[in-house]
């Protein structure tokens, strides 16, 4: 295969990657913002927490994964490179 094709094809990989990471980060902001909105209303303190948190933990794992998917797509990358 061509290295040309092989940079290409990596490069869509990993941008429809990290469109599909944004879009879950995205929700995550949505969440910690919704967990601020919701304080204002009158829930129980453990409720607005519990919202908080799970934000604060899709977002952590959110990034964690996105940065092993990005060492993972790289190492393919220079795989597919030696190999031709």
């Amino acid at each position: 295969m061509d290295h040309n094709r092989i940079i290409k094809e990596q490069i869509l990989h990993v941008i429809f990657g990290a469109v599909f990471f944004a879009i879950i980060g995205v929700f995550a902001v949505a969440l910690d913002l919704a967990s601020g909105f919701i304080k204002g209303m009158s829930v129980t303190p453990f409720t607005s927490q519990a919202l908080e948190s799970s934000a604060h933990v899709i977002l952590v794992l959110d990034l964690v994964l996105f940065f092993a998917y990005l060492v993972m797509a790289s190492i393919d990358l220079v795989k597919a490179m030696v190999q031709k």
